[in-house]
């Protein structure tokens, strides 16, 4: 029992020390941690979204010289018929 309590204090002298020495690191990682969820979930829900639930568009205006490159990269596009 009292190895144990030793190596507990041990292991926490440990994170102190790194504390000492690298404060932002560890910062940062619970920062992350914390963050982490929200992401990997919004991420998650875009993924499975259909492509015709897009709220997000680019527009490009008809002056600019990539409109014309678009226009002919996409002349034969024909999109999916929308799911009733």
């Amino acid at each position: 029992m009292t190895r144990r309590i030793h190596n507990a204090k041990r292991s926490f002298s440990k994170i102190k020390q790194v504390w000492v020495l690298y404060p932002e690191h560890i910062v940062s990682t619970v920062v992350v941690l914390a963050v982490a969820p929200f992401g990997i979930r919004s991420a998650i829900k875009q993924h499975y979204k259909p492509w015709h639930y897009r709220t997000r568009y680019t527009v490009v205006r008809d002056d600019d010289p990539y409109a014309k490159v678009l226009e002919e990269a996409y002349k034969d596009f024909v999109p999916h018929k929308l799911p009733k």
